[in-house]
């Protein structure tokens, strides 16, 4: 089972491209990925489409990204060659690349980039004759894998200049690479082994990014999910729900693995739903500062535990500090 959403804060505007969702059959693999065009690095004009409608760097990177992440999969897939982080960076990179435009001026700041885009992508299947998931990624947007006795665990490190969940929501940190057309970057791996019946997803900064806590993402999921009639309904219960909290165009890819049927997923999330609901209803008024930050460090000490289990390690430099 399988699902998408994608919305746009501003119409016609949106920066996020449209979620990525792939299946081989024959080889029971396949591919999961969000975008989100970097709206701040890449706010210059790059492109007019057919209708004079201007397109701005990020909106054309995050539709390149996406594109050059679908035909290297399925180039992989059908000549039977592993999928990896190095193959797919140096195809992004021969693609972007070809994308540049002259710049306007000779000297271009760092925080200027063209065609800037995150990129989290997932790929399930079997890697040298185990079941694994393989999270592949550049900048903020994540990799998750959702179980009923682990909840929601991140599977991607955003490489931002502070790593810890709870603080980005408060101070929303610089990234430190990126997907981009004319300067350096570099594709994320991590990998886990695939524990089944599992939910895996990714998800754009608009999904997770206005949240109190890094939990109230997965009680997002889980209340649409245990209102839900259907899969369809699931979706479009989470594109409502996000539609009325974020401050960004949202997009998430989603794939449910292992179970039986819609019905018997929902029945299985549904004690870790009533958990979540009841931890949720305890919230103190948001005008009441100091007892909301008092409830949110509380909530992250216990749930940053099994959030942060699968996650990959931090970086060498960020251990020896």
């Amino acid at each position: 089972m399988a699902l998408s959403v994608w919305t746009e804060r501003k119409p016609r505007q949106g920066e996020d491209a449209e979620p990525l969702i792939v299946h081989h059959r024959p080889t029971g693999s396949g591919l999961l990925a969000v975008f989100d065009g970097a709206g701040g690095a890449g706010s210059g004009t790059a492109w007019h489409d057919g209708q004079n409608q201007i397109r701005t760097g990020a909106w054309v990177g995050s539709r390149v990204a996406r594109l050059g992440v679908e035909s290297w999969f399925a180039h992989h897939i059908v000549g039977g060659t592993a999928v990896d982080a190095d193959s797919l960076e140096d195809h992004l990179r021969w693609l972007l690349s070809r994308m540049t435009t002259p710049a306007r001026s000779k000297v271009m700041g760092k925080m200027r980039k063209q065609l800037p885009t995150t990129m989290a992508a997932l790929h399930y299947g079997t890697v040298k004759g185990q079941t694994v998931c393989e999270a592949l990624w550049a900048g903020d947007s994540r990799a998750y894998a959702l179980t009923v006795d682990g909840g929601l665990r991140a599977l991607t490190r955003d490489h931002t200049v502070d790593t810890n969940a709870l603080t980005q929501l408060i101070q929303d940190p610089q990234m430190t690479n990126i997907l981009c057309a004319d300067q350096a970057f570099f594709v994320d791996s991590h990998q886990v082994p695939l524990a089944q019946p599992c939910v895996l997803l990714c998800a754009t900064d608009g999904f997770f990014g206005y949240v109190q806590t890094p939990g109230d993402f997965e009680h997002v999921l889980l209340s649409t999910l245990h209102r839900a009639a259907s899969l369809q309904d699931w979706s479009q219960r989470l594109a409502t729900a996000v539609e009325s909290y974020t401050g960004d165009d949202a997009s998430l890819a989603l794939a449910a693995i292992g179970y039986g049927g819609f019905e018997q997923m929902r029945e299985q999330f549904a004690p870790r739903y009533r958990q979540l609901d009841d931890w949720a209803r305890t919230m103190p008024d948001p005008g009441d500062l100091e007892a909301i930050r008092h409830w949110r460090e509380a909530g992250w000490s216990c749930y940053r535990i099994d959030y942060e289990a699968w996650m990959p390690g931090l970086p060498v430099e960020e251990q020896d500090a």
